[in-house]
């Protein structure tokens, strides 16, 4: 448990940040999340855990602005194909 401690952050934290900050919506909800479990279990490093919740956020982020993009894309859409007709 102390060298669980002594560590710094790990990969998964830092992979998660990174993922979020570069709006891969899925993939730092996937890798914080798992972190965070580790971090709770005692199998990693607490250091990193502002790092995974900021992933975290910054995915959830990402991907409700997919879903608002996805929504105004396809009603753009739907309005251009119905102007053609």
């Amino acid at each position: 448990m102390d060298d669980v401690q002594k560590q710094g952050a790990s990969g998964l934290s830092i992979a998660a940040l990174v993922t979020g900050i570069l709006g891969l919506s899925i993939i730092p909800i996937i890798l914080a999340s798992i972190e965070l479990s580790k971090i709770k279990k005692g199998l990693s490093s607490p250091a990193g855990k502002g790092m995974s919740i900021a992933g975290l956020i910054l995915g959830i982020l990402a991907l409700i602005g997919w879903i608002i993009y996805a929504i105004v894309a396809s009603v753009f859409l739907a309005n251009f194909v119905n102007a053609m007709s």
